[in-house]
């Protein structure tokens, strides 16, 4: 997973787990990986929620049972080809009997060994909004995003745990069909993944963006004036439109979503997804509607 080597100078191995930790327990996304049949390996809180999961720790699962045979066939037929799919209109079919709309973008092993999921509500509005505010959906979403505190988890481990559990995090983020950044509070990008590096159009040099002000990708200044306000007041952006420029000057139309992190009452950084509006321009994916 490429990171901007130089902030992480002298970090502790227990404390880049623990960032590693936070970015999946406290993304407002959903973030999950499966094995072939579809049982849960792992699920974030974000998709335990919208999904409609139990607690870790009880009877885990099935992202199979959940999607439903045709929408499990098409995403697995998928990652067979090794393809992801973007932007995915999916019902989730909950233990309880109630269903829920969301949205998946997925991809997976070429073997059919793991399955990486994420997954967002479908909302109606945007926070921020066009006016300042947002609608009900968004805020209510916002309001179920409790933030979990990873350090027992990773108190609890020894070396070869520590060892262990980044590698599998850092492997599932590298992997995932959406790009992905980390901010520091000075504004460099932290970390990214592969699918951000492709989009940008910097795969083969990475420092080109890790490590660089992350602002120069926003190309309309209106937005960004509207994303900063919205993460130091509501401390979130979800489904937030805005135009990314990559590096060769062209742009694309896409989707944010974001959250502050913080220590104590301090703004240290985001935790930020992108997601394409338009399939049809992820490196490599299928749209919906040529799976």
């Amino acid at each position: 997973m490429p990171i901007d080597a130089s902030q992480y100078a002298g970090v502790p191995a227990a404390d880049y787990l623990l960032e590693l930790v936070d970015l999946f327990d406290n993304s407002n996304i959903g973030i999950g990986v499966t094995d072939a049949g579809g049982a849960v390996r792992r699920a974030n809180p974000a998709l335990r929620r919208l999904a409609g999961w139990p607690a870790v720790g009880q009877v885990e699962p099935s992202a199979r049972a959940l999607l439903g045979e045709q929408t499990w066939a098409r995403v697995t037929a998928a990652a067979l080809d090794g393809r992801a799919l973007h932007n995915l209109p999916a019902t989730f079919h909950r233990a309880d009997g109630s269903t829920a709309d969301a949205l998946l973008d997925v991809n997976g092993e070429a073997d059919g060994a793991a399955l990486r999921l994420v997954a967002r509500p479908v909302f109606r509005g945007s926070l921020p909004g066009p006016d300042g505010t947002a609608e009900t959906d968004v805020r209510d979403w916002l309001g179920q995003c409790d933030r979990t505190d990873g350090a027992p988890l990773v108190e609890g481990l020894d070396e070869a745990g520590v060892t262990a559990l980044t590698k599998e995090l850092e492997d599932l983020f590298e992997l995932l069909p959406v790009p992905l950044h980390g901010m520091a509070r000075t504004a460099e990008v932290k970390r990214t993944n592969q699918i951000h590096l492709e989009f940008l159009g910097c795969a083969d040099e990475p420092t080109r963006f890790v490590g660089q002000n992350l602002l120069a990708i926003f190309a309309v200044e209106a937005d960004l004036v509207a994303l900063g306000a919205s993460l130091t007041g509501a401390g979130a952006i979800l489904n937030f439109p805005t135009t990314i420029r990559r590096l060769d000057g062209s742009e694309l139309p896409m989707r944010v979503y974001s959250s502050a992190v913080t220590r104590g009452d301090d703004f240290v950084g985001t935790r930020c997804y992108l997601f394409f509006d338009d399939a049809a321009d992820a490196p490599g994916g299928l749209t919906p509607a040529s799976a």
